[in-house]
């Protein structure tokens, strides 16, 4: 795992040195949600500045039979505690929705984007959908605006005018917020499947965006970052966020990547260029 903790006095334990930060308003947040489907099997990969995660679903053609998580890059030291509680999915029936596997196993029990990854790669098996790449594009916030872009597999699915939390247009996502719970059951409900999960994974990567506001490398603790709710997620949860300590030099600064964002995790943090414009495309 990439990085180092940060001890209670203060200091890196080895020598990894502090990422860079990309000042707020010159960069774009960059995701990508992969699922690679084998026979009995699929592996799910959820890559951004912060994590970098990989989930494997076995299943026998009816109900999941196992899932691994894995922690390639992972910003606090409590994160990998949880890769084993993807278990808790084992005996799901197989579902083509990403909203299947939360409602079989707690999502803020766990890393929610190892989750995520699991839930994707459940989804794909579930309906037959076959091999996948999301990637996500969501330029810092000016004024409160942004648009933020998906393709798949390298074609665009959906372009957002969002300002704030809100998406202003095109229909008929217009006038939808993408945080709290609405969104993702609208979306089950009123999009066909392959939209659906295209909207639910554009609408997770655009919530999350607004995390670059904040340079984590600022603090120690994860209970230091002001403002993050609690019970979001393992980490954020009272009774861990207290001992939850910063992996120095595990962001990634994505504005200029190229390629599979998957090969960020290993560049050294000193190698993570730093862009300089909010511009740049999803594809």
């Amino acid at each position: 795992m990439s990085g180092d903790a940060v001890g209670d006095s203060g200091n890196v334990t080895q020598s990894l040195p502090r990422t860079p930060y990309q000042p707020y308003g010159t960069g774009i947040y960059r995701r990508e949600l992969c699922v690679r489907v084998l026979p009995g099997f699929a592996v799910g990969e959820l890559v951004d500045d912060m994590h970098h995660f990989r989930a494997t679903v076995s299943h026998d053609g009816e109900r999941v039979t196992d899932a691994v998580g894995e922690a390639v890059r992972a910003p606090w030291t409590t994160c990998p505690e949880v890769m084993g509680l993807l278990e808790r999915l084992r005996g799901m029936p197989l579902e083509g929705s990403m909203l299947a596997a939360g409602r079989y196993a707690s999502m803020r029990a766990q890393c929610t984007h190892l989750f995520d990854a699991a839930a994707l790669a459940i989804a794909r098996v579930g309906r037959g959908a076959g091999d996948v790449r999301y990637r996500i594009a969501v330029p810092d916030r000016r004024d409160g605006c942004s648009v933020a872009e998906i393709a798949r597999d390298g074609q665009p699915v959906f372009a957002w005018q969002l300002r704030e939390q809100t998406i202003e247009s095109p229909a008929p996502f217009a006038g939808r917020r993408i945080s709290g719970a609405g969104f993702a059951r609208w979306a089950e409900q009123a999009l066909d499947a392959d939209a659906a999960e295209a909207a639910l994974v554009l609408q997770r990567a655009a919530f999350i965006s607004i995390g670059r506001s904040v340079d984590v490398e600022d603090f120690r603790r994860a209970s230091d970052i002001p403002g993050m709710p609690r019970g979001s997620c393992h980490t954020f949860s009272d009774g861990t966020v207290e001992r939850a300590l910063r992996i120095s030099g595990s962001l990634r600064n994505l504005t200029l990547h190229e390629g599979p964002l998957a090969e960020a995790s290993d560049e050294t943090p000193q190698n993570s260029r730093r862009g300089e414009s909010g511009t740049g495309s999803v594809t």
